[in-house]
């Protein structure tokens, strides 16, 4: 959701961070991604007044409504490990959409690693 800002007085757009990526049907941040949240966490706290937005998502594999829970369960856990680095869960904006946004349509297992992802998106907090 990266864009110019909006007129004054308006929400600043949201900036693309890094993805963190996730294993099939798995909600924990895998080591190779800890990197990333490391680097948000830094990124936070050299921006005091920034916020995080947290979008989960999944692959088209498994039901609706279990993809919309697991969707969660990623958000959750990269939040958690951004407040466990000491960033304020006040400053951390949420949402979980399943498989409902695929970043990739193709049925190859390089195609949904893309989509098992939290988006991590950052602005100007309000």
């Amino acid at each position: 959701m990266a864009g110019a800002p909006g007129p004054a007085g308006a929400p600043q757009a949201w900036t693309s961070f890094n993805d963190v990526l996730f294993d099939f049907d798995k909600s924990n941040v895998r080591p190779s991604e800890t990197p990333k949240v490391d680097k948000l966490v830094q990124y936070m706290k050299d921006n005091p007044s920034h916020e995080i937005g947290l979008d989960g998502y999944t692959d088209p594999r498994g039901t609706p409504p279990y993809n919309q829970k697991l969707s969660q369960r990623r958000v959750e856990a990269v939040k958690a490990a951004l407040v466990a680095a000491g960033v304020s869960a006040s400053r951390i904006r949420t949402g979980a959409f399943g498989e409902t946004r695929p970043k990739c349509t193709e049925s190859s297992e390089t195609c949904w690693q893309q989509d098992r992802r939290v988006e991590v998106l950052v602005r100007p907090a309000n």
